[in-house]
């Protein structure tokens, strides 16, 4: 293989590679969380609750949206990538609190003692955020098609989307993430399995976007510089 051909092939290989894996594939995550949820009704029995299902099957959908986008990324090749040990340490920290603690959560008792109880209404309303913060990630994801990557990185043929959702907002795959990271809280009740995923995904979010941002002032300059006067980060500013 010619020089060049072997660095857009690691290019390629490189674009989901620190996430997702470059040989993982969707029935991994379908396995597992059958797996989960023969655990949890083996040790919960006539005692399931409806809420924990709940958040169960919205991490599911949630990953079956983004997965086809996975496997179009790693189509790409990278033109820059600005992945330290930081950025690695925060989506390992979100990786934990919004997936992993909450499946051990559901197949086993490990973190019991730490559950606590919320009035009758709030899982409803959790469930109610679940349901927007997947229509919403996944709009956010068709809008973004191609240019979407997991992490701090720039493709060859990356443009700057500003249609669709990304019209009057900047971030909306983030906004749908805080809408799910605030209802897990709501639907898995405990201190560490529930809420440690709104701290994770805090620190990611405000350690990262300003990162992302400086990365797409350098790749679109001006381009970039006027989307951000017109556009929020999380919600559409006012118009003048």
């Amino acid at each position: 293989m010619k020089p060049l051909q072997a660095a857009a092939a690691q290019g390629r290989n490189n674009a989901t590679a620190g996430v997702y894996g470059a040989r993982l594939r969707f029935w991994f995550p379908i396995f597992l969380f059958a797996l989960v949820l023969v655990a949890y009704f083996w040790r919960r029995g006539e005692d399931w609750r409806w809420p924990e299902l709940a958040w169960a099957v919205a991490a599911l959908l949630q990953a079956a949206i983004r997965w086809p986008h996975v496997q179009a990324n790693r189509a790409n090749q990278v033109r820059i990538q600005r992945v330290d040990r930081l950025e690695q340490w925060l989506m390992f920290a979100v990786f934990m609190g919004l997936l992993c603690l909450p499946l051990l959560h559901l197949a086993t008792p490990w973190f019991d003692a730490l559950d606590y109880r919320l009035p009758d209404g709030a899982p409803w309303v959790g469930a109610v955020m679940m349901l927007v913060s997947l229509g919403y990630f996944h709009r956010a994801h068709v809008d973004l098609g191609r240019n979407w990557s997991p992490s701090l990185e720039v493709h060859t043929e990356h443009r700057l989307v500003t249609q669709g959702v990304y019209a009057r907002v900047r971030h909306p795959m983030y906004a749908s993430i805080w809408l799910f990271a605030l209802a897990q809280p709501l639907l898995v009740h405990n201190w560490l399995t529930g809420a440690f995923g709104v701290l994770a995904f805090g620190l990611l979010y405000a350690l990262r976007v300003p990162r992302e941002e400086a990365l797409m002032l350098d790749t679109f300059g001006d381009e970039y510089r006027a989307y951000m006067q017109r556009t929020g980060r999380l919600w559409p500013v006012p118009q003048r």
